[in-house]
């Protein structure tokens, strides 16, 4: 499957507190850094689990969440969406 076939969000500090919506039934799979200073926490024990840490711009981690909340000073990120 192409990436956006199940949708994406744009997330940032500046929106909603950084909270991203998971549409019911689906996980986050993939999140695009937009910044270099974007850090993300994810609250279950989802796959890996990579929290606070500072995702360089242009960088895409893979994974599978079922929360997730972009941190950071102005992060912002691309989320995408899966099964």
């Amino acid at each position: 499957m192409s990436f956006g076939q199940h949708g994406g969000a744009y997330a940032a500090t500046n929106v909603s507190s950084g909270a991203v919506t998971i549409p019911a039934g689906k996980v986050v799979v993939a999140v695009t850094s937009l910044n270099d200073a974007t850090e993300f926490t994810s609250a279950d024990t989802g796959f890996p689990q990579i929290n606070n840490i500072a995702i360089p711009k242009g960088v895409t981690v893979y994974g599978r969440w079922s929360s997730l909340t972009i941190d950071g000073t102005n992060g912002a990120a691309i989320v995408y969406f899966g099964p």
